[in-house]
């Protein structure tokens, strides 16, 4: 399942003009979806309470982490684009969330 139709399962209302399986076919990098995701990770702070940040490592490859609780946190290094670790952050994100309710 595509990322934007996950997030509509979990009761997230995109605000982009075009529809979820437009959005979910749109490229990584492409503004609009930039937009959304970003849009989704606030969403996600607000509402859920759960924290990702992005980072990128001296051996060139990107890393996210996600803080959900005092001292819980995922985190994963071995993207190779900033746009890589949003999309498998936003993965975490909704099986964490999925694992709450």
């Amino acid at each position: 399942m595509k990322i934007f139709k996950k997030l509509n399962k979990l009761g997230y209302i995109h605000y982009s003009a075009t529809t979820i399986e437009e959005l979910d076919d749109l490229p990584l990098n492409s503004a609009e979806r930039i937009s959304e995701q970003a849009l989704v990770l606030r969403w996600f702070r607000e509402k859920h309470n759960i924290k990702p940040c992005f980072d990128w490592h001296p051996t060139e490859e990107y890393r996210y982490c996600i803080y959900y609780s005092v001292n819980t946190y995922f985190q994963k290094c071995d993207f190779e684009t900033y746009e890589e670790a949003e999309l498998a952050c936003l993965d975490k994100l909704i099986e964490i969330v999925k694992n709450l309710k």
